[in-house]
């Protein structure tokens, strides 16, 4: 049995100053590997240390920066510009719908809320029959859901994680007859300071960056972040490698070019970077779906003021859910509060002594995030050049998903009011609040669904999938049901974009799982790929 030691401290990392520093490097240099990933979060992380585990030499390229969690402060603001996709600025082509991604060492599991949760029986038998994905019959891939599941510490929240935030969303949904829940969470003995989006400073958030890549590194794997990969490198069918630069972090300025040779690429980075990658190498596509089938899950937060204090920033970011309109509506609700600069978008901030009285009611407003199931009809592509391009997301609400975000704000906005709240924030562009029930039909009524739905509602989504979507046929998906790219052996894929439908859940357990099921295909196939 080997024995592997983790890091105290941090995970090995070698960044764009240590490029630049090491002679051996340089300008351009190439490096060797069995496996290069490309993106370290959720995925990416996964098959990192599945690889490394069974004694491959494994690389790792991550786009964004190593900030390891002695650095986070707790501040959404420091974060936002340090470790968000684009600042925390990454929209849609009409700048109305903000797609939240972490772009650093861990991806989005560093700045996520935390909440796991499992398919279906039904979806996943659903995924067997209707994409040919037997591997996820419910029957062969639960185990690999409480694998993951007790890898990440996933469990119920207690009573004492549910703060009073999450308790006035209980009182309401009691009132109204509704049921409710208390959420998974991936945590180890929680903190309960509420500030997950701007990353855990105590390592109790079972993030990428304290799980699976200081695991991966334990076994060998070698980590490069401010590596941004262009494209892969394809002969004759089968991939060869993948072409790099390495960026300064602050001022984007490329230090180096990088190639890596490697039997396999698995690309890990997430609903809008692994289509944008897999266009730029120019993948076979008979499909014509890369980049297409997008699933937003658009994400609403309505806000109400209590005539008591909350501080509903004790105690853990998201503690209830209410899932009972899932089947009925495709809405899901879940307790949480937005952060100070979230606020600065929504309510009214006013000026002067009025912006003053309106931050110092902060302790006294409850968050109730809503959820919808979209259409999946959105799309990601590159334009441009490999390295001169740029990205454009394409998603508004049709008329159905519109109406269903509406109807997702009324039943957070009346748990609201049946919990005692005296006043309720609309989501929207408009400056809109109801101060009791009576009002809220009429305020919604002002939110007209105009041109394609644009600027009407605030919305953001945390939980985008289904870009590059798995399955048998290849004239209908991207990738096969082994995780592998449709026409190119050795190119693989494991994150959110192989979803092959809409889902109404937070993807990130069903991530990890797939990742461990693409890894476990690999490592059926080694002898294809690999010498020993």
């Amino acid at each position: 049995m080997r024995i592997v030691t983790v890091p105290r401290d941090g995970v090995p990392v070698t960044d764009a100053r240590s490029v630049v520093a090491d002679p051996a490097l340089g300008k351009n240099f190439a490096v060797q590997a069995d496996v290069v990933v490309v993106g370290s979060g959720a995925g990416g992380s996964v098959v990192a240390y599945e690889m490394a585990k069974a004694g491959r030499k494994v690389l790792i390229l991550e786009a964004g920066r190593y900030q390891p969690s002695a650095n986070f402060t707790e501040h959404l603001g420091d974060t936002m510009t340090q470790i968000y996709r684009d600042q925390a600025a990454q929209f849609n082509t009409t700048a109305d719908v903000l797609f939240v991604e972490g772009k650093c060492v861990g991806g989005s599991t560093v700045i996520g809320g935390c909440v796991m949760h499992q398919l279906s029986d039904k979806v996943l038998q659903g995924w067997s029959d209707k994409y040919g994905l037997k591997g996820f019959a419910p029957e062969k891939i639960k185990p690999t859901y409480d694998l993951v599941g007790k890898w990440l510490n996933v469990h119920v929240n207690e009573a004492h994680e549910i703060n009073a935030t999450a308790h006035k969303v209980i009182q309401g949904c009691e009132r109204m007859g509704y049921a409710w829940k208390p959420v998974q969470r991936n945590v180890k003995r929680c903190a309960l300071t509420g500030h997950c989006l701007a990353g855990c400073p105590s390592d109790r958030k079972m993030s990428a960056l304290v799980s699976h890549l200081p695991w991966a590194a334990a076994h060998g794997a070698r980590l490069f972040s401010d590596t941004q990969v262009t494209r892969a490198l394809i002969k004759n069918g089968r991939v060869t490698g993948v072409e790099a630069v390495v960026r300064d972090p602050d001022t984007g300025n490329i230090v180096s070019n990088m190639r890596v040779d490697a039997g396999v690429v698995v690309f890990a980075g997430g609903t809008v970077q692994t289509p944008l990658l897999l266009q730029r190498s120019q993948i076979p596509d008979k499909s014509g779906q890369l980049g297409r089938n997008m699933t937003v899950q658009p994400f609403v937060q309505v806000m109400g003021k209590f005539k008591e204090p909350l501080y509903g920033f004790r105690g853990a970011l998201v503690g209830v859910q209410v899932d009972e309109f899932l089947e009925s509506d495709g809405i899901i609700l879940a307790s949480g509060l937005a952060e100070p600069e979230q606020l600065m978008v929504q309510g009214e901030q006013g000026a002067g002594d009025e912006h003053m009285e309106y931050m110092k009611s902060y302790k006294n407003m409850a968050g109730l995030n809503a959820f919808s199931l979209d259409e999946g009809h959105g799309s990601v592509e590159w334009k441009g050049g490999l390295l001169d391009g740029d990205k454009e997301i394409k998603w508004n609400p049709n008329r159905n998903e519109f109406a269903k975000i509406a109807r997702s704000v009324s039943l957070a906005s009346r748990i609201f009011f049946s919990a005692g709240a005296e006043k309720v924030w609309m989501p929207t562009f408009q400056k809109l609040a109801a101060n009791n029930v009576f009002e809220l039909d009429e305020q919604l009524a002002k939110v007209d669904y105009g041109i394609n739905g644009m600027y009407t509602f605030r919305i953001n989504t945390f939980h985008s999938h289904g870009t590059a979507r798995m399955g048998a046929d290849a004239y209908e998906s991207v990738v096969n049901p082994n995780g592998e790219v449709h026409g190119v052996t050795g190119l693989y894929v494991a994150d959110a974009s192989l979803i092959p439908e809409p889902i109404g859940y937070a993807p990130q357990w069903t991530v990890q799982v797939m990742a461990k099921y693409v890894s476990d295909r690999i490592q059926e196939k080694s002898s294809s790929y690999f010498v020993s």
